[in-house]
């Protein structure tokens, strides 16, 4: 008996061996390391905080004027990180850049230089010294502060023309694309097509237009795609645009064609800026914003379609360098945003007419045998262009307002003007728009930038792990871990 028990005890010990034994190779099957990425690309909206991309939702969801969900929404990986740099709580898009590109905190005005102002390495140079290609596009001039702190140095921001130089001399940069180079205004007599020039003279083949992008997969040597129009540094507002005009989504075409044809084997970072998304918040002018928003999301869709093919092989990332504008969405817990489907034009565009009625010069002075329009004449004008006595109500009290400023304009010549950022308005535009945008649930606080913390949008490969990214720094540095830059 005492034998049986015995064998008996033993056969269970031997059965339990098997039980454990096995799982454990099993589980050793199961924590192999995840597929490395070979494409990354990295989409920045500048300027494009949470409630820019649901404001822009929202409005094409009512309106149907616009994509009913915003691509990004619907990634997988959905979090927000912190943009604050070493000098301030709000940043700006030169010291985010330089966080998002370098995983560097620097002061505000910095391009890829820490606080003690010695350069920094960029994500270009990390994937660039393992043999991956590499290449940064946007819709603004491409040495801007976002573009530039993927390969430039420079103390501020503002030194363009050393930018410029950087560019063209930065040989880990195999493809760059933006609306043009942009110069200084003091104390040069260069232009952008000085820095064009000195960009072939080295090498590098300068195109505009996408008729000009074709082929790129077959093309030999390093390659800067510019604006159709020569004389630009930036895209524009993509609602002031013309059929044919060069878009975002034609640049990152463009450079898809050359970094896979090049790149195919090894693989490529690819940095995209929404650039303008910026300069509308800058403006206040919310349709505009809402238009970059959808015109980002073009481009975004590009980048899906390289996904589709390539699934398992591919990483986006999409985020803001910080919010601009402070905006807020609902007036008294209500929206109206088709009130704002009238707006055919940026507040941009929409200034240029007015100074064509108001008999205005492009220097912002009475022309030569000006005639002065009259109250009912820019009543009308205000009615076509923004809306106002048409999809949105003018109060009593508003409307006095507006002649208030009618009178002072024309009958006392005490021309009002609102400085933004990036561009001047007349008071009467300026005040009209920001009245329609409150009307429709829009609200602008100021005219700067926040220290709001941004969205951080993820899909494809490993992208669960950017969970658990808080802040900017972080981004870069998870990308060069997983791709193994």
């Amino acid at each position: 008996m005492l034998k049986l028990r015995t064998l008996s005890r033993l056969a269970l010990i031997s059965a339990l061996s098997v039980i454990i034994i096995l799982p454990a190779g099993a589980r050793k099957t199961r924590q192999q390391e995840p597929p490395t990425p070979k494409y990354v690309f990295f989409l920045i909206g500048d300027g494009m905080g949470i409630n820019q991309v649901y404001g822009a939702q929202n409005y094409n969801q009512v309106t149907g004027d616009g994509p009913k969900f915003i691509n990004f929404t619907q990634f997988p990986v959905r979090t927000f990180v912190t943009t604050f740099s070493s000098s301030s709580l709000v940043t700006d898009s030169a010291a985010s850049g330089t966080a998002l590109s370098s995983g560097i905190k620097t002061y505000n005005n910095a391009i890829g230089v820490d606080p003690d102002h010695k350069p920094v390495n960029s994500i270009c140079v990390w994937a660039h010294n393992k043999g991956f290609g590499t290449g940064v596009a946007t819709n603004v001039g491409v040495n801007h502060a976002t573009p530039a702190a993927f390969y430039g140095h420079a103390d501020h921001r503002n030194e363009y023309e050393k930018i410029a130089d950087q560019l063209i001399e930065s040989d880990f940069i195999d493809f760059a694309a933006g609306g043009g180079f942009l110069t200084e205004t003091r104390n040069t007599d260069h232009t952008g097509q000085y820095f064009e020039d000195k960009a072939r003279e080295a090498g590098i083949t300068v195109l505009h237009g996408q008729d000009q992008f074709r082929n790129l997969a077959n093309h030999n040597g390093r390659v800067i795609c510019f604006a159709k129009d020569p004389s630009r540094t930036e895209l524009g507002f993509t609602m002031d645009h013309q059929s044919g005009e060069t878009e975002l989504s034609d640049f990152v075409r463009a450079g898809i064609d050359y970094l896979y044809g090049h790149f195919s084997k090894k693989g490529f970072f690819f940095m995209i800026e929404g650039g303008q998304i910026d300069g509308a918040g800058h403006n206040n002018d919310a349709i505009c914003n809402i238009k970059e928003i959808n015109a980002f999301h073009d481009a975004i869709d590009v980048v899906l379609a390289f996904y589709d093919k390539h699934p398992d092989e591919t990483l986006i990332l999409i985020t803001a360098d910080h919010e601009t504008g402070g905006l807020e969405l609902g007036d008294n817990y209500i929206m109206h945003p088709e009130r704002l489907a009238v707006r055919k034009y940026s507040e941009e565009e929409i200034n240029k007419r007015f100074r064509v009625l108001a008999g205005i010069g492009e220097d912002r002075r009475p022309l030569p045998n000006r005639r002065v329009p009259t109250w009912d004449q820019v009543r009308d004008f205000l009615r076509e262009y923004v809306g106002l006595w048409g999809a949105v109500e003018v109060t009593p009290d508003q409307e006095a307002h507006f002649r208030e400023l009618y009178h002072r304009a024309f009958n006392m010549n005490q021309v009002e003007e609102v400085q933004a950022l990036y561009s001047v308005s007349n008071r009467i535009v300026s005040d009209a728009i920001n009245y329609a945008d409150k009307q429709a649930g829009y609200i602008w606080t100021h005219g700067g930038h926040t220290g709001s913390p941004v969205g951080l949008y993820v899909k494809g490969a490993r992208a669960v792990e950017f969970n658990n990214c808080t802040d900017n720094t972080l981004i870069p540095q998870f990308i060069k871990r997983i791709a193994k830059y």
